[in-house]
């Protein structure tokens, strides 16, 4: 396995169940979307801004090669469901964008950085169908990002374990 997939590798560990509510105003439970398929949860700092469009338009661009490996994708902010709404719409995201309001579904990830002083950080987490958190990198500052090839890589690698 290579250094990329062992560095951010949590096999096992339990996700975090949460309710969140999506730009088209339904609310989604992870454990009931995580029966469907796998999902990978990316949480970002703020609609709009520059690296997160970049991050989200590069997985929509890519999408089919997630579809292909059974992955659906989540986008996770504390923008509210008007915001995610209109940054969805401009870039038509095939995927939903979720508010977590005060942040709390990113704290529960623990998807926090020491650079970032505590504070919730840009990350992608990959759960499995049985709950189970697989992957989870944590972005060291909000101007760097997880490309499409990377992930797509671990993913590769985690089905070829058996793990997804």
């Amino acid at each position: 396995m290579s250094s990329e997939i062992k560095r951010g590798m949590i096999v096992g560990k339990p996700a975090p169940s949460f309710t969140l509510q999506s730009h088209l105003g339904n609310y989604v439970n992870i454990k009931d979307e995580i029966k469907k398929s796998s999902a990978m949860l990316v949480f970002y700092p703020k609609d709009f801004t520059r690296v997160c469009t970049q991050q989200l338009c590069d997985y929509r661009d890519n999408m089919s090669q997630f579809k292909d490996y059974g992955v659906q994708i989540f986008g996770i902010s504390n923008n509210d469901r008007q915001s995610h709404w209109d940054f969805s719409a401009q870039h038509e995201f095939p995927f939903l964008l979720l508010s977590d309001p005060f942040n709390k579904t990113a704290k529960a990830y623990e998807c926090s950085s020491v650079f970032m002083l505590g504070n919730v950080s840009r990350a992608v987490v990959l759960v499995n169908t049985k709950g189970q958190i697989l992957y989870r990198y944590i972005e060291p500052t909000t101007l760097t990002r997880r490309k499409s090839h990377d992930l797509l890589q671990v993913i590769r690698q985690l089905r070829e374990n058996k793990l997804i």
